[in-house]
């Protein structure tokens, strides 16, 4: 069985302003491609302090 190329995955049928801008801002923040992955819900981060940081509760 061969497997499914990335590209026809990926692809869209429509361009979407909100979609196109949030993934840009993701993807300049490194939530995409970064090294350092929150413990808790997985998103990536750039460096190990912001992954760290993700999911903490702030306590007033």
């Amino acid at each position: 069985m061969a497997k499914p190329d990335k590209a026809a995955l990926l692809r869209k049928d429509k361009e979407y302003v909100k979609f196109m801008q949030l993934l840009d801002r993701a993807e300049s923040e490194g939530r995409l491609d970064g090294r350092h992955t929150c413990r808790l819900c997985g998103m990536k981060f750039h460096t190990r302090e912001q992954a760290d940081d993700c999911c903490k509760i702030p306590v007033s």
